[in-house]
């Protein structure tokens, strides 16, 4: 699992560098079309494939879904949140205030590996990563 893991990282790392964007500064807007020279473009690259990676390992994630699949009666009322905030719940943000949260529950912790510093909730139909100081969503996990 972790050889895995490591391909697809290198894999993404390498999609990621800059000599594999597909841009070269030179698309719409930069520079206007009236000096072709690259040395007057902005440089931003504006076809390069950005890589995102996952903080909730492969096993974090089919423990989970198994989790809430074996215990459906628990999780059967929860909705999805409204548009508008679920839109604000992504990777970096931070938890909007006035929203239902629900603590991940004891024998499901036990079932995942120890995390320190960083927290498990459920939002809406959503598993949330979150660093337990700061309440900052580290990572997203739609169920």
């Amino acid at each position: 699992m972790k050889r895995y893991s490591l391909i697809v990282l290198l894999a993404a790392v390498a999609f990621a560098s800059p000599s594999l964007a597909q841009g070269n500064g030179m698309g719409n807007g930069n520079g206007g079309g009236h000096n072709k020279d690259a040395s007057q473009g902005t440089g931003t690259g504006t076809g390069a494939i950005t890589a995102t990676v996952s903080l909730i390992t492969a096993y974090e994630r089919s423990t989970i879904l198994g989790y809430v699949q074996n215990h459906q009666a628990s999780f059967s009322g929860m909705q999805p949140l409204p548009p508008g905030i679920a839109k604000k719940v992504a990777r970096g943000g931070s938890l909007p205030p006035g929203i239902a949260k629900r603590y991940f529950p004891g024998d499901l912790l036990g079932q995942l590996p120890a995390r320190p510093g960083q927290q498990w909730m459920f939002m809406g139909t959503d598993v949330l990563l979150l660093n337990a100081a700061t309440q900052l969503i580290l990572d997203v996990l739609h169920l």
